[in-house]
């Protein structure tokens, strides 16, 4: 029952993965048009809609944030992580220690050694899941942090660039390296 935090931030980068996947598209500005889509203003302008991908799942694993969070949280909850280690070992030890001894026991110190394991055992049980659920917090809300800071930056490019729309890349089956601005965001977000 050992929690290792290196797995719990791997498999919470990988729902973070999964769940950036549904993001299809990045508000640009509020007063940008399509002008591609006005039949009537089409033919007069000769504008053309400029579109870019960015690849936001790629842009999160590749960021030094992402390892700084990680880092981060690790200093965080490892103090709690390794109270919680010493909790299961001590809460074994009692157990093969009362399964060696049970037959040499009475039956009313059976009965109140078994009522210790269980409230060792639910006070365990407390402590893994609160753990759990402040680490899951902490991540949820570093991992909002990010995604905002990375959200502002496309928009950013989006208005300095004049972009009329950007496409998240998962969703996109082919994008070619001049509507990508994948490594754009990466680069501005490394920066910071």
């Amino acid at each position: 029952m050992k929690i290792l935090i290196k797995g719990i931030l791997k498999m919470r980068q990988f729902i973070y993965s999964i769940l950036l996947s549904f993001v299809v598209i990045f508000p640009v500005a509020a007063d940008s048009t399509l002008a591609a889509t006005n039949t009537k203003n089409a033919s007069s302008q000769n504008s053309v809609l400029k579109i870019g991908v960015v690849d936001v799942r790629a842009v999160v694993q590749k960021s030094s944030q992402l390892q700084m969070i990680n880092k981060q949280l690790t200093q965080k909850f490892k103090p709690r992580e390794q109270s919680i280690v010493q909790a299961q070992a001590s809460y074994k030890a009692e157990e093969e220690k009362f399964n060696k001894e049970v037959s040499t026991l009475s039956e009313a110190q059976k009965t109140k050694i078994e009522h210790e394991i269980i409230a060792n055992r639910a006070n365990l049980q407390a402590m893994i899941t609160a753990f759990q659920q402040d680490l899951d917090n902490e991540q949820n809300a570093a991992m909002q942090k990010l995604l905002s800071e990375i959200a502002s930056i496309v928009n950013d490019i989006a208005k300095t660039e004049n972009y009329d729309l950007i496409l998240q890349g998962e969703n996109v089956p082919y994008v070619t390296d001049k509507l990508n601005i994948t490594d754009q965001v990466l680069k501005i977000l490394n920066d910071k």
